[in-house]
């Protein structure tokens, strides 16, 4: 395994840095990763326009915050307008110098320290925002259905989430292999990950979900359409509207969902057919 000198349960402030090879190799590399999705985001220029906050847990750095606290409006002729001011709040447990600087150069950047693992709950109170940014942070948690919920409680109805987690259980050249970094409590499958969103009161039906063939990376943007109701089954997510036609109808046939006929849709256009990679 490569050693990298710098990981990314380091930059997000919830993990302790090893040097074992994590899903990224740096803050920067980090925020690449996030730039892309952040970059189909801001082509929808009514969406941009509908945001008022962003909160960013694990923050790390503060590369993301500072993507979305300088977004900008495109005028009628297509080029840059006024900054939109978002309001962006960064969630950390360990402020370094990178976030305290990019923090102090912009005026609607704040951060807020906080160890949820220690809290069973997130410091806004009612606060309700309109993106919850969650890369490369849920593996921490140790109550991953908590920290859900908890995210879920300060979010505006039909707000967005987005969630980049680990998949280090994979299939490669027709070999099981499955692997554990450091500090990482949690890996995901897309399926569990669907059954977790769902009962923590996330749309499944309309949401996005990408998971490239052997990589061990999955990305999420669903939406809040409820409350959590963590005691339900998959024939009671579908009937409540939570799961997609593709997902009920597999659902309904086996009792379960498996990735087996499993399709899903992304931001790009992307059509995944998990029947085909895992």
């Amino acid at each position: 395994m490569d050693e990298w000198t710098h990981c990314k349960a380091q930059d997000c402030g919830y993990g302790r840095c090893t040097g074992i090879k994590m899903l990224f190799k740096s803050a920067e590399d980090s925020h690449n990763h996030s730039l892309y999705v952040m970059e189909l985001l801001n082509q929808y220029d009514d969406f941009k326009r509908s945001i008022d906050s962003v909160l960013d847990i694990g923050c790390g750095d503060g590369l993301d915050l500072q993507y979305w606290a300088s977004l900008c409006d495109i005028t009628e002729e297509g080029e840059i307008g006024p900054p939109l001011n978002i309001n962006c709040v960064g969630l950390t447990n360990n402020i370094r110098g990178p976030l305290r600087s990019i923090a102090q150069n912009h005026s609607n950047i704040s951060v807020v320290e906080h160890d949820f693992n220690q809290i069973d709950w997130l410091p806004f109170s009612e606060r309700k925002f309109d993106i919850v940014w969650c890369h490369d942070v849920l593996q921490y948690a140790h109550n991953p259905m908590n920290l859900l919920k908890n995210i879920n409680n300060n979010m505006a109805e039909n707000s967005m989430l987005y969630l980049a987690v680990p998949s280090t259980v994979n299939v490669v050249y027709r070999q099981f292999k499955n692997y554990t970094f450091a500090d990482q409590i949690n890996t995901f499958t897309l399926t569990q990950l669907i059954y977790l969103l769902a009962l923590n009161g996330f749309d499944c039906a309309d949401a996005y979900f990408k998971k490239e063939a052997y990589e061990d990376v999955i990305e999420v943007i669903t939406y809040k359409t409820g409350e959590p109701s963590w005691n339900s089954s998959w024939y009671e997510l579908d009937e409540m509207g939570r799961l997609s036609e593709n997902m009920s109808q597999i659902v309904n046939r086996i009792g379960y969902l498996t990735d087996n006929g499993l399709v899903t849709k992304w931001l790009d256009g992307n059509v995944y057919d998990y029947r085909h990679h895992s």
